[in-house]
């Protein structure tokens, strides 16, 4: 078990620790990066819109500059008209604005898109950005299409820059491995130059504006957080998430405000897993009711499907750390919830996930009700997830869910006295180890030793009974966890 946390709710600012693989940028010149060299295809493909003032010049140029001298990226600065423009009021172009962001993300191949305005007066860029989705998951720091970084006209490229360029980075998500890996490259330093760029926030900078910059290195450390050591990042991103919604109106930016709140919640949750923290997990509770109270099923479905199943998760854990039953049942109608929206066809990874969270709350409450039927839905939503989890594809998952299932088995098989349910549970248990035992994974193996001795023992040729309790589950495997947060 982890110590526990420096109260998350003391606000320092915490070093951001080192990352794995930081990269050296060469510092090429713009030109030759545009044209001076061929590409490769695994480059990360940065098309950039036009940025035009009333007076009529275009600020793309300075955005462009900004990522000068990174390697592994190509900029593309395009010359479409966009819907936004000085004369029209923007909120209401804004939606169709999106749109034609992610008809460029198509027209031209990018990974990312950014666009945006300067509105009058002219003395800020509203920065927005557009990529392809990211495929069947929830990332922690989802940017919504409508949220803008906002930087003063003229803003210093190597400076405020390693904002927007942390930003970039947050806002995609390349689903080609030579591209995941060339983002990742470029974490750790941008990063660093970004927090370094937090410190020259100017003090004219409105109340808004530094919601937004806030906001977005917020967003930034929380999709790298699980790159990095400890709770640092978190810790730092959850002080930036708070200053952001302190500054965001929520009756005047419903959707921004409630992505904050779910991405607040989301790094709480990260830091309460890491730290075994009750009083932080308790925290994001708050913050994604919060977020609910704005997503919805009708307007907003798959935030608030997602929503619903990360909530459903604190409440789990923090049920495992509570007397009764003061959690699981509100944990499980949200698992329902979350199911009406992702589905196997769709989104199979997250719908695999939701029924095994699912499975792993009704074995908790099915233990507690002693009710074999409500252990028997356990055992049907495990073998559900498993028909997404596959043994070949995801051996991990499967494993953690046939372990999971081996356990919802083996309490079954003992409460109703039936030694095939206690035999599937020996298998279960034992394909886990198996695929553990391959993979290294010393803990886990342990684990499912333990539970092999515990169905052996319980089966009726056995010489004698465990008195033990039931066979181990953890809360959400550890490569799992790393991957949403």
């Amino acid at each position: 078990m982890s110590a526990k946390p420096t109260n998350p709710n003391v606000q320092t600012e915490p070093m951001l620790p080192s990352a794995p693989a930081a990269h050296k940028s060469k510092k090429p010149g713009l030109l030759t990066r545009l044209f001076g060299r061929a590409l490769t295809g695994t480059e990360l493909e940065i098309v950039i819109a036009p940025f035009v003032d009333a007076a009529g010049v275009d600020h793309a140029r300075t955005i462009m500059e900004a990522f000068s001298g990174l390697d592994n990226i190509h900029l593309n600065q395009i010359r479409d008209v966009p819907i936004l423009n000085p004369v029209l009021v923007r909120t209401d172009h804004l939606p169709a604005a999106c749109a034609q962001a992610m008809n460029w993300v198509g027209k031209y191949n990018a990974d990312l898109v950014i666009w945006g305005d300067v509105p009058p007066p002219g003395t800020t860029l509203f920065i927005h950005f557009a990529a392809p989705p990211p495929v069947d998951e929830a990332p922690a720091g989802t940017i919504s299409p409508f949220q803008a970084l906002m930087l003063p006209v003229g803003f210093d490229p190597q400076d405020l820059g390693a904002l927007l360029r942390a930003s970039a980075l947050a806002a995609m998500h390349p689903q080609i491995d030579s591209k995941r890996q060339n983002r990742r490259q470029l974490v750790a330093e941008t990063l660093e130059h970004a927090a370094a760029a937090m410190e020259h926030i100017r003090a004219d900078f409105t109340v808004r504006e530094q919601a937004s910059i806030h906001a977005m290195f917020a967003n930034a450390l929380a999709s790298f957080g699980h790159l990095f050591p400890g709770t640092e990042v978190y810790l730092r991103a959850s002080q930036s998430y708070a200053k952001a919604i302190k500054g965001t109106h929520r009756t005047e930016s419903p959707t921004n405000w409630a992505y904050l709140q779910r991405n607040l919640a989301t790094v709480l949750q990260a830091i309460g897993e890491r730290t075994d923290d009750s009083e932080t997990l308790g925290r994001a509770v708050e913050a994604y009711r919060a977020a609910l109270e704005v997503f919805s099923l009708e307007a907003t479905p798959f935030p608030w499907a997602t929503t619903q199943n990360q909530l459903g998760e604190v409440l789990y854990r923090l049920d495992l750390k509570s007397q009764g039953s003061k959690y699981i049942k509100e944990a499980l109608g949200l698992f329902q919830g979350a199911l009406k929206v992702l589905s196997k066809r769709s989104t199979p990874m997250l719908w695999s996930q939701t029924m095994n969270n699912f499975g792993q709350a009704a074995q908790v409450l099915g233990r507690e009700l002693k009710s074999d039927e409500v252990l028997t839905r356990a055992v049907e939503a495990y073998a559900q997830a498993l028909t997404v989890r596959q043994r070949a594809a995801h051996p991990t998952l499967w494993a953690a869910t046939q372990n999971n299932m081996g356990s919802a088995l083996f309490t079954l098989g003992r409460m109703t006295d039936n030694s095939k349910q206690l035999e599937a549970a020996l298998d279960a248990f034992m394909g886990a180890r198996e695929v553990y035992s391959a993979l290294g994974l010393t803990r886990m193996v342990e684990i499912t030793e333990k539970n092999i001795a515990h169905a052996t023992e319980s089966l009726p040729e056995g010489a004698t009974k465990s008195t033990n309790d039931d066979p181990a589950m953890w809360w959400l495997e550890d490569d799992e966890s790393s991957s949403k947060k």
